[in-house]
Protein backbone atom coordinates (compact mmCIF):
# COMPACT_ATOMS: atom_id res chain seq x y z
CA UNK A 1 0.00 0.00 0.00
CA UNK A 2 2.61 2.34 0.71
CA UNK A 3 4.32 1.71 -2.84
CA UNK A 4 1.69 2.51 -4.49
CA UNK A 5 0.49 5.62 -2.34
CA UNK A 6 4.02 7.08 -2.67
CA UNK A 7 3.16 7.32 -6.42
CA UNK A 8 0.14 8.26 -5.97
CA UNK A 9 0.76 11.45 -3.94
CA UNK A 10 3.40 11.76 -6.15
CA UNK A 11 1.58 12.36 -9.52
CA UNK A 12 -0.72 14.60 -6.86
CA UNK A 13 2.16 17.16 -6.00
CA UNK A 14 3.79 17.09 -9.49
CA UNK A 15 0.48 18.16 -11.59
CA UNK A 16 -2.96 18.17 -9.40
CA UNK A 17 -3.05 20.80 -6.71
CA UNK A 18 -6.92 20.28 -6.12
CA UNK A 19 -6.14 16.24 -6.00
CA UNK A 20 -3.71 16.91 -3.31
CA UNK A 21 -6.02 18.61 -1.65
CA UNK A 22 -8.08 15.76 -2.17
CA UNK A 23 -5.78 13.29 -0.84
CA UNK A 24 -4.81 15.70 2.32
CA UNK A 25 -8.70 14.65 3.50
CA UNK A 26 -8.77 11.06 2.57
CA UNK A 27 -5.59 9.22 2.56
CA UNK A 28 -6.45 7.29 6.01
CA UNK A 29 -8.97 5.90 4.14
CA UNK A 30 -6.97 5.09 0.95
CA UNK A 31 -4.13 3.20 3.40
CA UNK A 32 -7.25 1.45 5.21
CA UNK A 33 -7.77 -0.06 1.48
CA UNK A 34 -11.64 1.71 1.64
CA UNK A 35 -12.69 0.77 -2.06
CA UNK A 36 -14.27 4.41 -3.37
CA UNK A 37 -11.53 6.53 -1.96
CA UNK A 38 -8.81 3.81 -3.51
CA UNK A 39 -10.66 3.30 -6.65
CA UNK A 40 -11.00 7.21 -7.48
CA UNK A 41 -7.17 7.46 -6.22
CA UNK A 42 -5.41 4.80 -8.92
CA UNK A 43 -7.97 6.36 -11.55
CA UNK A 44 -6.53 9.96 -10.71
CA UNK A 45 -3.21 8.83 -10.35
CA UNK A 46 -2.90 6.75 -14.00
CA UNK A 47 -4.67 9.99 -15.69
CA UNK A 48 -1.64 11.87 -14.81
CA UNK A 49 0.60 9.31 -15.61
CA UNK A 50 -0.47 8.83 -18.75
CA UNK A 51 -0.90 12.75 -19.44
CA UNK A 52 3.29 12.80 -19.00
CA UNK A 53 3.69 9.36 -21.16
CA UNK A 54 1.68 10.45 -23.87
CA UNK A 55 2.94 13.66 -24.29
CA UNK A 56 6.92 12.29 -24.04
CA UNK A 57 6.41 8.40 -25.30
CA UNK A 58 10.25 7.93 -25.61
CA UNK A 59 11.05 9.77 -21.92
CA UNK A 60 13.82 12.60 -23.52
CA UNK A 61 11.81 15.56 -21.84
CA UNK A 62 8.48 16.25 -20.04
CA UNK A 63 8.19 12.75 -18.83
CA UNK A 64 10.97 12.88 -16.57
CA UNK A 65 8.84 15.28 -14.57
CA UNK A 66 7.68 11.24 -13.09
CA UNK A 67 10.06 10.87 -11.60
CA UNK A 68 10.12 13.86 -8.83
CA UNK A 69 11.66 12.60 -5.84
CA UNK A 70 13.00 9.49 -7.38
CA UNK A 71 16.60 10.62 -7.83
CA UNK A 72 16.90 10.37 -4.09
CA UNK A 73 15.04 7.63 -3.70
CA UNK A 74 16.91 5.85 -6.18
CA UNK A 75 20.16 6.43 -4.42
CA UNK A 76 18.62 5.39 -1.26
CA UNK A 77 17.68 1.96 -2.79
CA UNK A 78 21.39 1.89 -4.34
CA UNK A 79 23.12 2.49 -1.16
CA UNK A 80 20.52 0.01 1.19
CA UNK A 81 21.47 -2.69 -1.47
CA UNK A 82 18.19 -2.89 -2.41
CA UNK A 83 17.62 -3.99 1.30
CA UNK A 84 13.76 -5.39 2.21
CA UNK A 85 14.63 -2.69 5.40
CA UNK A 86 13.48 0.04 2.79
CA UNK A 87 10.70 -0.55 0.46
CA UNK A 88 10.75 1.46 -3.27
CA UNK A 89 7.57 3.73 -2.44
CA UNK A 90 8.93 4.56 1.59
CA UNK A 91 12.44 5.27 -0.53
CA UNK A 92 10.24 7.80 -2.52
CA UNK A 93 8.38 9.15 0.33
CA UNK A 94 11.88 9.78 1.42
CA UNK A 95 13.03 11.07 -1.80
CA UNK A 96 10.34 13.31 -2.50
CA UNK A 97 11.07 15.21 1.03
CA UNK A 98 14.93 15.42 0.18
CA UNK A 99 13.75 16.98 -3.47
CA UNK A 100 11.63 19.66 -1.76
CA UNK A 101 14.14 20.24 0.52
CA UNK A 102 16.14 20.92 -2.38
CA UNK A 103 13.92 23.09 -4.04
CA UNK A 104 13.52 25.08 -1.10
CA UNK A 105 17.09 25.52 -0.98
CA UNK A 106 17.15 26.66 -4.62
CA UNK A 107 14.58 29.27 -4.12
CA UNK A 108 12.22 27.64 -6.24
CA UNK A 109 9.49 26.74 -3.68
CA UNK A 110 8.03 27.84 -0.84
CA UNK A 111 8.15 26.53 2.45
CA UNK A 112 4.34 26.26 2.54
CA UNK A 113 4.65 24.03 -0.34
CA UNK A 114 6.56 21.59 1.78
CA UNK A 115 4.99 22.23 4.94
CA UNK A 116 1.75 21.13 3.45
CA UNK A 117 3.76 17.90 2.11
CA UNK A 118 5.40 17.10 5.49
CA UNK A 119 1.56 17.62 6.88
CA UNK A 120 0.38 15.07 4.91
CA UNK A 121 2.89 12.37 6.39
CA UNK A 122 2.79 13.37 9.52
CA UNK A 123 -1.46 12.73 9.73
CA UNK A 124 -0.73 9.44 8.34
CA UNK A 125 1.82 8.58 10.25
CA UNK A 126 4.45 8.46 7.09
CA UNK A 127 7.21 10.80 8.39
CA UNK A 128 9.34 7.73 9.79
CA UNK A 129 10.11 7.44 5.96
CA UNK A 130 12.44 10.74 6.07
CA UNK A 131 13.81 11.06 9.47
CA UNK A 132 16.68 9.27 8.43
CA UNK A 133 17.73 11.45 6.11
CA UNK A 134 17.33 14.62 8.31
CA UNK A 135 21.07 15.21 9.09
CA UNK A 136 23.68 16.09 6.91
CA UNK A 137 26.08 12.97 6.85
CA UNK A 138 22.90 10.55 5.72
CA UNK A 139 22.64 13.16 3.08
CA UNK A 140 25.88 13.41 1.98
CA UNK A 141 26.43 9.86 1.71
CA UNK A 142 23.64 9.37 -0.47
CA UNK A 143 25.46 12.09 -2.93
CA UNK A 144 27.87 9.03 -4.65
CA UNK A 145 24.80 7.23 -5.89
CA UNK A 146 22.77 10.15 -7.21
CA UNK A 147 25.07 10.46 -10.44
CA UNK A 148 23.69 6.93 -11.15
CA UNK A 149 20.13 8.63 -12.19
CA UNK A 150 19.03 7.97 -15.39
CA UNK A 151 17.56 11.63 -16.02
CA UNK A 152 21.60 12.40 -15.89
CA UNK A 153 23.07 13.39 -18.94
CA UNK A 154 26.74 15.02 -17.99
CA UNK A 155 28.80 15.31 -14.60
CA UNK A 156 25.82 17.05 -13.08
CA UNK A 157 22.40 15.74 -11.33
CA UNK A 158 19.70 16.23 -13.23
CA UNK A 159 16.97 17.16 -10.46
CA UNK A 160 13.53 17.61 -11.08
CA UNK A 161 12.15 20.37 -8.65
CA UNK A 162 9.00 21.72 -6.60
CA UNK A 163 7.97 25.26 -7.70
CA UNK A 164 4.80 24.85 -5.48
CA UNK A 165 1.85 21.57 -5.31
CA UNK A 166 0.53 20.47 -9.05
CA UNK A 167 4.09 22.01 -10.63
CA UNK A 168 7.42 21.35 -11.18
CA UNK A 169 10.50 22.85 -12.65
CA UNK A 170 10.94 21.01 -16.20
CA UNK A 171 13.97 18.57 -16.73
CA UNK A 172 17.15 19.63 -17.21
CA UNK A 173 16.49 23.14 -15.95
CA UNK A 174 18.43 22.33 -12.54
CA UNK A 175 21.60 20.28 -12.87
CA UNK A 176 23.53 20.45 -9.75
CA UNK A 177 27.22 19.59 -9.36
CA UNK A 178 28.31 17.04 -6.65
CA UNK A 179 30.36 19.90 -4.94
CA UNK A 180 27.40 22.31 -4.37
CA UNK A 181 25.23 19.40 -3.80
CA UNK A 182 27.97 18.98 -1.10
CA UNK A 183 27.67 22.70 0.19
CA UNK A 184 23.74 22.92 0.67
CA UNK A 185 23.43 19.51 1.73
CA UNK A 186 22.91 20.89 5.36
CA UNK A 187 20.31 23.38 4.31
CA UNK A 188 18.73 20.48 3.26
CA UNK A 189 19.38 18.73 6.12
CA UNK A 190 17.77 21.02 8.90
CA UNK A 191 14.26 21.56 7.14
Amino acid sequence: MICGYAEILKHSIIKDKKFFGWLKKNTKNILLKKSKELSYAIKKSCQIKIFFVTKDVNERGLRMILNFGHTFAHAIEVKNKYSKKITHGEAVLSGMILASRLSLSKKVCSTKAIDEIKQIYYDNNLNYTYKNYSNQNTINSLIPFLKNDKKNNDDKINFILLKKIGETTLPNKYKISINNLKKISKFIAQY
